[in-house]
């Protein structure tokens, strides 16, 4: 007859399996099983190819959660397709921030953290491979971006990566490079290039690059000529231009009392003709008009006024041109 199992036993057996098993996967997931987390949702704009389920999020470089799901969806208003993407966020991993959490609140905690510029951006665990991960960033200078359409999760802002900017920046390069008449100036060049050959080809042109040859040619003779008589020529000139000066200073105190003189004489004149007027008036009254006397007189009188007129002119000549009572007068 077999003996029958002691329930004591296997009840021993029992909770000593089940405290294995749960030493194991304390042991096995690094005991995150007892860690509080915290879900989100970030919308991007743009392609997520390359991030998968798992994928980290990263701040500074620090694993703090990990990507838990990646959906599409349509934007009801825009009719734009968004790719939001689920994250978790392990408290144990950002204590410091957290500590910044207002009692019962976590709600307040990421408007607080938004505002100071906490921004979601995608980028590259490797160029090689194209995995991508969750970039934490705080950026303040960023608008913030929010859609509002999962109730169920807290919202993140994202923004823009950077392969999507250069990718954009390359397009909107491309979209210039793509807008220049490029045929158009190719055929302005095409005709340059003509008018170029046509001008440098024409025997005018050929003509001209002779003549400019010969030129040069006698201008390098004559240089050549006169370099050995520069200093001779350039002696003359500075002899020269000492013997004007001399000249110059002659002539200045030659002509100070010549003026004078002319001046005196006219003078002289003016008195002689002021005398001959009264002369005129007083026989007015006794010559007729038409008598010979009078009429002599007259002439007499204008051909004095003539002479005085041209000796006026003369001083005032040589007063201006003093050079002129040597070289004499010039056309």
């Amino acid at each position: 007859m077999s003996k029958q199992a002691n329930p004591a036993v296997i009840g021993v057996f029992v909770l000593g399996a089940v405290f294995i098993a749960l030493l194991g996967l304390t042991v096995f997931t690094s005991g995150k099983w007892f860690t509080e987390k915290s879900d989100f949702v970030i919308y991007f704009n743009e392609s997520v190819n390359g991030l998968n389920v798992g994928a980290l999020v990263k701040m500074q470089g620090v694993p703090i959660g990990k990507v838990t799901d990646i959906q599409v969806q349509l934007h009801p208003e825009t009719k734009q397709i968004l790719t939001p993407v689920f994250i978790e966020i392990d408290h144990s991993k950002c204590q410091q921030i957290l500590q910044l959490k207002p009692s019962g609140s976590k709600k307040l905690l990421m408007e607080q953290l938004i505002k100071n510029g906490l921004r979601m951006q995608l980028q590259y665990t490797s160029l090689v491979t194209g995995q991508l991960y969750v970039q934490s960033l705080l950026r303040p200078g960023t608008p913030v971006i929010l859609t509002g359409l999962n109730e169920d999760y807290a919202e993140l802002p994202a923004i823009a990566s950077s392969s999507a900017q250069v990718e954009q920046s390359v397009a909107d390069v491309m979209q210039d490079v793509q807008n220049i008449p490029f045929k158009e100036l190719f055929s302005e060049l095409l005709m340059a290039v003509k008018n170029i050959k046509e001008i440098t080809g024409s025997e005018e042109t050929k003509q001209a690059i002779r003549n400019l040859s010969t030129s040069l040619a006698e201008l390098q003779e004559i240089l050549h000529s006169i370099k050995p008589h520069t200093k001779a020529i350039a002696l003359n000139a500075e002899k020269t231009l000492q013997r004007s000066s001399q000249l110059l200073d002659k002539l200045k105190g030659a002509v100070d009392p010549l003026v004078l003189e002319t001046r005196q004489v006219l003078a002289n004149t003016n008195q002689t003709l002021l005398s001959i007027e009264k002369s005129a008036k007083s026989a007015d009254g006794l010559l007729h008009e038409d008598a010979p006397l009078q009429q002599n007189l007259n002439r007499t009188l204008g051909e004095i006024q003539r002479s005085a007129k041209s000796l006026r002119l003369l001083t005032d000549y040589l007063e201006q041109h003093p050079e002129a009572l040597l070289q004499g007068k010039k056309d």
